[in-house]
């Protein structure tokens, strides 16, 4: 009884200290008493180890269904769903594999402790099981101290990761057993050469495991560079509608130039009555194809325009408020940025909308308490998509697309650069935006 009390707190400690690991390395999921269920989850753990150690189930087994299967579980109902979970449960494996080769062959190998002994005798099982649990807890701090990188890996990446983890962990499982066995009447000879073996299938599989770790490193480099670059693209394109803003505005001066003209014509040949209907359609014309803001800041003017311009030919309402500072805490690029997306996002929520009715925005963007509040909020449908870091996403793009959600991205990037603060109020018929930056 006591060797099975003694069996339940080793399994503790090393399922103990793979929730220590997990939490350092991975992301966690928000809800409540996760730390709580993540304790008797390893209670769980635990006493499944106990169960196999019960049914004297291999040692093979065991470290496949502990290890690998039950510990993956873990991760994946307490952690958001990602390739490094799998990559950290099978460190932590070869972590184990490594400390329990280093209790069970040191000893024998070079200290020359009787093999029979360490199978018999209470006091030397003990020894092996400190220096076992000593091993484990260092190894498992100095993975801790590694750096936590994104890291992407293709489907067959995936495949060839796991198949050569779970061949690996066999080999290394089979391999410590038969030093165990060779050691209690084989010749050493066998020892020594599987000794040597079990060291280079170790180290062939650290390197496989940085390689495949760096690898997935790129990979993540390359996705950032291509989000980077489609945000550029969207940059230019809110640039670009600003330069078409600014050239309508320009064929506007003209065209109104020619109207007053006409217009003096008609006033000096006394013919008001015609001077005062093109006066009215003119007013029309200009109020059903023109948008004219003066803010005071030329680059806010041109992008609200554009948009201003945009929502009319979507059948959308647009109430807004503009009171500018002296000084605006952005560059033009930045607010080009910004207000293009906060615009662009509110646009194509509204255009999911099938009755034009309800499709409406409201925009303002006035100092406040020494802080910049811009604030936007649109009707929608309700139907929001998330992934799995809590991100809204694109309801207009294909699923799996890199400019999946990028607008909202570079808003809160660029707040966060000024150290401004950036809510997201949703609900089942309104999104709302609320932006404040500090005023310099």
């Amino acid at each position: 009884m006591s060797d099975y009390i003694a069996e339940f707190i080793i399994n503790i400690w090393v399922s103990f200290l793979f929730l220590i690991l997990a939490n350092g390395k991975l992301n966690r999921r928000s809800f409540r008493y996760s730390y709580l269920l993540q304790i008797l989850s390893v209670l769980v753990l635990a006493e499944c180890a106990l169960l196999l150690d019960v049914m004297q189930a291999p040692v093979i087994i065991k470290s496949l269904t502990i290890l690998l299967v039950l510990h993956y579980l873990y991760t994946c109902i307490f952690f958001t769903f990602q390739i490094s979970n799998l990559f950290w449960v099978v460190i932590f494996c070869i972590v184990e594999l490594a400390s329990k080769f280093t209790a069970t062959i040191f000893p024998v190998e070079w200290l020359h402790t009787d093999a029979d002994g360490m199978l018999t005798d209470h006091a030397v099982q003990s020894s092996v099981t400190i220096l076992y649990l000593l091993t484990l807890t260092v190894l498992t701090s100095i993975l801790l101290c590694f750096s936590s990188r994104a890291f992407k890996l293709s489907r067959t990446e995936k495949i060839i990761f796991v198949l050569l983890s779970v061949l690996c962990i066999v080999i290394e499982n089979l391999i410590v057993a038969g030093q165990v066995n060779i050691h209690t009447g084989s010749p050493e000879t066998y020892a020594d050469l599987l000794s040597a073996i079990c060291f280079l299938i170790l180290i062939l599989f650290v390197s496989l495991t940085i390689y495949l770790y760096h690898l997935g490193i790129e990979r993540e480099k390359n996705i950032q560079l291509s989000r980077q670059q489609l945000l550029s693209e969207m940059e230019r394109k809110q640039y670009d509608q600003i330069i078409s803003s600014i050239s309508e505005l320009r064929y506007l001066k003209h065209d109104i130039s020619n109207h007053l003209d006409t217009l003096h014509a008609l006033m000096v040949n006394h013919a008001y009555p015609e001077a005062e209907a093109f006066i009215r359609d003119l007013t029309t014309t200009v109020n059903n194809n023109h948008y004219i803001l003066a803010s005071g800041n030329s680059t806010v003017d041109s992008i609200l325009t554009n948009k201003l311009i945009q929502c009319k030919s979507a059948q959308i309402q647009v109430e807004y408020s503009v009171f500018l500072p002296d000084s605006i805490p952005l560059s033009d690029i930045e607010l080009c940025s910004l207000l293009g997306n906060l615009f662009d996002n509110a646009i194509e929520a509204c255009e999911q909308l099938p009755e034009t009715e309800q499709r409406s925005i409201d925009f303002s963007m006035k100092p406040f308490q020494n802080m910049l509040s811009i604030v936007i909020s649109n009707r929608t449908n309700g139907n929001y998509r998330i992934d799995k870091k809590n991100h809204f996403l694109s309801t207009k793009t294909i699923e799996d697309t890199p400019e999946h959600g990028l607008g909202l991205s570079r808003i809160q990037s660029i707040v966060n650069d000024h150290n401004g603060i950036f809510n997201i109020q949703p609900t089942t018929d309104t999104f709302m935006i609320q932006i404040l930056l500090p005023l310099k």
